[in-house]
């Protein structure tokens, strides 16, 4: 083995060092700034391996590397672009190209001229598209850590492509649908498909001759057919031709005799059966027909396939024309889709498509009313509405999250792959993400200062100068607003991120800051919950025993109802997404992903729907407000004027009157509090 390293040079002439007995020549971290001339190395003699990792080589030229090694590797270099056929002439089984991280352009046609490439490493690097010519006869290919790859070739492209690591999910799913990743190529290869079959049927097609045993001559090549024909494609279609016999069985009669068709162009052949450039197989007639030169495909050496026997290149082999069936694509592609980066609806299903949709209209109707109604009425601006209002424009963030959510897979609907990078790495789903974010922490911070509220005013009823005045409240949301705003923005600048999934939450978890932040949200959002729920539960037991003994249906029953609901929708949407969050950054997930997106879609922002109904739409209060607003449009001033009524009278409970043993039994506290949770209730 040759090797050269930490040496500072600028140039290798290989060939210095030419010796066939060296089959590995290693030359790293040395600041080569070039690629070494390679044209003196013996021609005859397949290197095992040529290392050029950790230089400094900044481009490939044209034409600058023509060797025979089973691996060429330039990986880690500042290779910022590929020339066209820079690797004219090779053969190379394995190139690695990947820690080039300044690499952005391959020329469409670097690869052309390189012979027999089996596998190709691009991970890590800044390419924004790969080129496809010249890799035919690739088998795995590498393209991990590569965030910036927006689109990936068709797999038409690659006909013998096995396997592929990719870096985003949804690339994979143009391996598995490939006709609407590709839908003009997929049309080529159906309407060639049809010529093949008419043509096997004596029918005049396009690319049909007769050879001069008087045989069909069917071009398995539809590039060729389409030149012929004066049209232009980019490849041939896949397909498979079945010889058994009788003559497509499914579409005539067998008594009809079989036909002998001749293939001029095959590139690959097996036995007993021959592979055509286009995927096709059939049946050989010819049983002493060589094999194709270039075709190595019985034993493995090394990064290359031995070849079995030699043919001419335009061989002519005669088949027996069969069923025709289509020939299944079959790729093993990582990372696999899931419900979170799906291949063809961002909901997966038409319940939760129709549940989203509803969450929304309830939402942003729902909190647009309830701002309309406050804000309307400045005159009677109190603590309690200022932070209802606060408490509406979150959950209409929320609702407008979930509105473009619910747009996107509607646009998208059955192919959302083709979409997926413009939207997961556009300005959509950042906006979308830090939407969802900021509405969720601000809504949880405004619903624990909103209860903080109550429970300090019921809990401290005859300290009636002890109260959260406007100009408090007013400090305490802009500190909410930056908390909110902080926290929704640490996705924006790469702990965790919106596009890790096409529903923009920040779920990835590379590192442990990224864990630190999503711990940090679950903890955050728990406390809240149990700071509400303990909060409501001291607001009820400050009520008398004989209150809660009382009759289902006293006003201060209702209200404990109210709390309890309060507490229950608060408990339903976030105990879950806590649990099971936790469980999963871990590292033992309790659910699927299917589920977990069931959770994430449909009750994260359950209370933004919720919130509005149950604190403002349904109160007394919110009516009266509204009622008053209405009749300045000249509309329901009747029921305008007789909710001013009601609200001149003297607040006491006189719908529920309690006895006189039982409001004597209570200390004053407990008097003013039940004065405060008579049915005319400020928005609880």
């Amino acid at each position: 083995m040759l090797m050269i390293e930490d040496e500072i040079i600028n140039n290798v002439v290989v060939g210095r060092y030419n010796d066939d007995s060296i089959l590995r020549k290693r030359i790293i971290n040395t600041g080569l700034v070039k690629v070494p001339d390679f044209r003196y190395l013996s021609t005859g003699t397949i290197l095992h391996m040529i290392d050029l990792e950790g230089n400094k080589i900044d481009h490939v030229d044209s034409f600058s590397v023509n060797v025979k090694t089973e691996q060429l590797i330039l990986d880690n270099n500042d290779i910022t672009s590929i020339a066209d056929s820079a690797f004219y002439g090779s053969e190379i089984g394995k190139l690695s190209l990947k820690g080039n991280t300044k690499l952005q352009y391959i020329h469409p046609k670097a690869f052309v001229g390189i012979h027999n490439i089996q596998e190709l490493d691009l991970s890590s690097t800044s390419l924004l598209a790969i080129p496809w010519e010249g890799l035919q006869s690739l088998e795995i290919l590498r393209i991990q850590r590569t965030h910036s790859l927006k689109t990936i070739p068709s797999i038409y492209e690659f006909k013998n492509l096995q396997v592929a690591w990719l870096t985003h999910p949804f690339h994979c799913c143009a391996f598995k649908f490939p006709s609407r990743h590709d839908p003009v190529r997929h049309a080529l290869r159906l309407k060639y498909l049809a010529e093949v079959k008419q043509t096997c049927l004596g029918i005049t097609a396009s690319g049909a001759t007769k050879s001069r045993n008087g045989a069909t001559e069917v071009n398995t090549d539809p590039i060729e057919v389409e030149r012929k024909n004066g049209r232009k494609t980019r490849n041939a279609p896949l397909m498979t031709v079945v010889g058994s016999g009788p003559i497509f069985s499914q579409f005539i009669n067998d008594n009809i005799s079989s036909r002998p068709i001749s293939f001029p162009s095959f590139h690959e052949f097996g036995n007993p059966t021959v592979e055509a450039i286009t995927g096709s197989s059939v049946v050989i007639i010819d049983d002493d027909s060589p094999f194709p030169e270039d075709y190595r495909r019985q034993e493995d050496f090394g990064e290359f396939h031995e070849a079995t026997a030699n043919i001419e290149a335009n061989h002519q082999l005669d088949a027996m024309c069969g069923n025709i069936t289509e020939k299944k694509i079959d790729v093993s592609c990582f990372p696999m889709p899931d419900a979170l980066n799906p291949c063809e609806d961002v909901m997966g299903s038409y319940w939760l498509r129709i549940s989203v949709w509803l969450v929304v209209l309830l939402a942003v109707f729902g909190n647009i009313a309830v701002l309309i109604v406050i804000l309307s009425n400045r005159s009677d601006f109190t603590v309690s509405k200022f932070l209802m209002s606060n408490l509406a424009f979150a959950d209409l963030c929320m609702g407008l999250y979930l509105l473009f959510i619910a747009s996107i897979d509607a646009h998208s609907i059955g192919e959302y792959f083709n979409y997926a990078y413009d939207w997961q790495y556009g300005t959509g789903c950042k906006v979308a993400g830090f939407l969802t974010v900021f509405a969720s922490h601000l809504s949880v911070f405004t619903l624990t200062i909103i209860t903080l509220e109550r429970w300090f005013a019921i809990t401290n009823a005859i300290y009636l100068n002890k109260r959260i005045k406007m100009k408090q409240a007013m400090y305490i949301m802009i500190g909410g607003w930056i908390y909110a705003s902080f926290m929704s923005s640490f996705p924006l600048f790469g702990i965790s991120n919106y596009s890790s999934t096409s529903i923009c939450l920040p779920m990835e978890a590379r590192d442990s800051f990224d864990v630190i932040y999503l711990v940090a949200i679950l903890a955050i959002n728990g406390a809240a919950f149990f700071v509400i729920a303990i909060c409501y539960a001291q607001i009820y037991f400050s009520l008398g025993k004989e209150t809660r003994r009382g009759s289902r249906h006293t006003g201060e029953m209702t209200v404990a109802k109210k709390m309890a609901l309060l507490v229950f929708t608060n408990f339903s949407c976030w105990a879950p997404i806590g649990f099971f969050g936790l469980t999963a950054l871990a590292g033992y997930p309790l659910i699927n992903v299917t589920k977990s997106k069931i959770l994430l879609v449909f009750f994260y922002p359950l209370n933004s729907c919720a919130d509005p109904y149950l604190y403002a739409i349904l109160t007394t209060q919110y009516r009266r407000d509204l009622y008053i607003l209405l009749s300045k449009l000249g509309i329901c001033k009747r029921r305008a004027r007789q909710y001013r009524n009601n609200c001149s009278q003297p607040a006491t409970n006189t719908s529920y009157p309690l006895s006189t043993a039982h409001r004597s039994s209570l200390n004053p506290a407990q008097k003013t509090a039940e004065d405060h949770l008579v049915p005319k209730e400020d928005f609880v």
